[in-house]
């Protein structure tokens, strides 16, 4: 019965999706959920819609309905681009609907949307978005035929994934790279004995050191995953019997969870598992009991497979009709995916283009927009800090020092007479003068020190982690070092020396500190300048 635009009903039929999706019944739950997403979309209720579409987009994805998963998420798609606090969410929508749109072949749409999901994961750095994106890119490109370039993305995947405190994400990239060396044992058991074998050696390193996190997984439809991919693995290395324990148990566990996909490939690999251990004709029968139901469901990279261990079965069988039409029947499912394949990329190759012409652009723009921030904060002649980035910086810096109660000394220096320089020898001497002497401050500081040109001829030094008495020191040496500066160079008779006013923590604020260390050189120039004043604390 519809609710139709009640928010309130709309909920309450979620929490009924919430209750029959912990009691087991998915089919029900997905259809409670598909019909409170569609009112919701109808009703323009967008909350209640993006919480209804990504109950029904998971129910989707544990029944294993490619076809729906696809339909659903097109429709939430746009509901979840327009909300940019749940942008994981949405890459993990765009992850997800690759994965459907390679079950169905349908590589043009999966490919756009990995290379979607991968773009963003990089234009908003964020290493957990990149390893799940490269993932989905990696399962693209392998279930395309191209199982090598697969590994390589997965491989790039699982780097990105070290660097990241979240299982979960090295779960699902360990898991699928098992499946993508599976993948590539598929395409190199009958040509390259040596590279299969060791294809299947990777995946069993992979999925046991995915399974060792499954403890840490909530979702049992992981560990479904994880140990139907480790039997399979299992079954093409030669261990049989751990292969077949593996396997029904797995087979058991995605029966009772009504989890239809993976029920699917795990009785396509005991069917195998049955042939592997002669018997051929029951094997024959459990893969052909799979078929119809596999075909109708438009699981294609299950029917490759389901074809091809008909082939092998019948064939052992020696009934050669049957294995010339498995055989037939895989090849043209071969031929459709290189098709779809090459258009695919064709494709995507023209899009690319485009996107990485207007992705260079935006990127510029993003450099031009950072020089010009930079550019806010920096002195234009000296090129040191300003007074915004010290009014920027130094706060957070200070308060961190101040929970350790770290030293800190502030001082602000100020040329002696410079007035008068740029009166007797010219403005662009002036400029030469503050250049010179920006030089030689920063020459006497650390590089952690902070140093910044504050006003005309003014300059703040700020030194963290070093004492009272080694601040006053290194001020004193700065000092000495402006007065003995042969400034005769820039100008006959030239004589520059600084006024220094240094104050020490406590207080850690910068208005504070900055006002004692201005009233120290207020003193400084009234003593008679060229000397260092030193403000007591209050």
């Amino acid at each position: 019965m519809s609710t139709g635009g009640d928010p309130q009903a709309l909920r309450a039929r979620l929490a009924e999706v919430t209750r029959l999706g912990q009691a087991g019944d998915l089919a029900p739950a997905r259809e409670q959920a598909r019909a409170a997403f569609r009112d919701a979309i109808a009703a323009d209720e967008a909350e209640v819609a993006v919480e209804a579409g990504l109950a029904c987009y998971a129910l989707d994805l544990k029944l294993g309905d490619h076809v729906a998963m696809l339909e659903d998420g097109a429709l939430l798609k746009p509901r979840l681009q327009a909300l940019p606090a749940r942008r994981r969410e949405y890459g993990d929508l765009l992850r997800r609907i690759v994965i459907s749109a390679c079950e169905l072949a349908r590589f043009d749409v999966a490919l756009a949307h990995a290379n979607e999901a991968c773009e963003s994961a990089r234009l908003h750095p964020d290493d957990r978005e990149l390893a799940l994106s490269l993932t989905a890119l990696g399962a693209c490109f392998e279930r395309m035929g191209d199982a090598w370039q697969g590994e390589r993305l997965m491989n790039e995947a699982y780097a990105a994934a070290q660097r990241v405190d979240e299982p979960y994400v090295r779960m699902v990239v360990l898991n699928n790279l098992c499946a993508v060396c599976i993948g590539r044992f598929h395409r190199l058991r009958e040509v390259d004995e040596t590279d299969a074998r060791a294809s299947i050696e990777r995946a069993i390193a992979h999925a046991l050191a995915a399974q060792a996190m499954l403890p840490l997984m909530p979702d049992p439809l992981f560990a479904v995953f994880v140990d139907g991919n480790l039997g399979e693995a299992l079954l093409y290395a030669g261990l049989l019997d751990e292969a077949a324990a593996m396997l029904h148990d797995a087979l058991a566990r995605s029966r009772k969870g009504g989890y239809h996909a993976q029920t699917w490939r795990i009785a396509c690999s005991i069917a195998e598992l049955e042939l592997a251990l002669g018997h051929p004709e029951q094997a024959l029968a459990e893969l052909e009991a799979l078929l119809d139901t596999v075909a109708a469901a438009e699981q294609r990279a299950t029917l490759i497979r389901l074809h091809q261990a008909i082939y092998r079965a019948a064939r052992t069988l020696g009934e050669n009709e049957r294995a010339l039409a498995a055989l037939e029947a895989y090849e043209r499912l071969e031929r459709e995916r290189a098709t779809r394949q090459l258009r695919a990329q064709s494709e995507l190759f023209v899009t690319r283009a485009e996107t990485e012409r207007v992705r260079q652009e935006a990127l510029a723009a993003r450099e031009r927009a950072q020089r010009f921030r930079d550019e806010a904060r920096r002195d234009a002649l000296t090129g040191l800090s300003n007074r915004r980035e010290l009014q920027e910086q130094l706060p957070a810096q200070l308060l961190v020092a101040a929970t350790q109660l770290r030293p800190v000394s502030l001082a602000v220096v100020d040329l002696d007479h410079f007035k008068r320089i740029n009166d007797r020898h010219g403005h662009a001497l002036g400029d030469r003068v503050l250049v010179a002497i920006a030089r030689l401050l920063r020459g006497g500081l650390r590089q952690a020190d902070v140093l910044a040109r504050v006003g005309g001829e003014e300059f703040v030094v700020v030194l963290f982690d070093t004492s009272p008495e080694l601040a006053h020191e290194v001020l004193e040496r700065l000092r000495h070092c402006v007065d003995e500066h042969d400034w005769a160079e820039l100008a006959p008779g030239l004589a520059v020396t600084l006024s220094i006013g240094l104050a020490h923590a406590p207080s850690y604020e910068l208005d504070p500190l900055f006002e004692r260390a201005d009233r120290a050189l207020y003193r400084a120039k009234a003593e008679g300048r060229n000397r260092l004043v030193v403000d007591a604390p209050a």
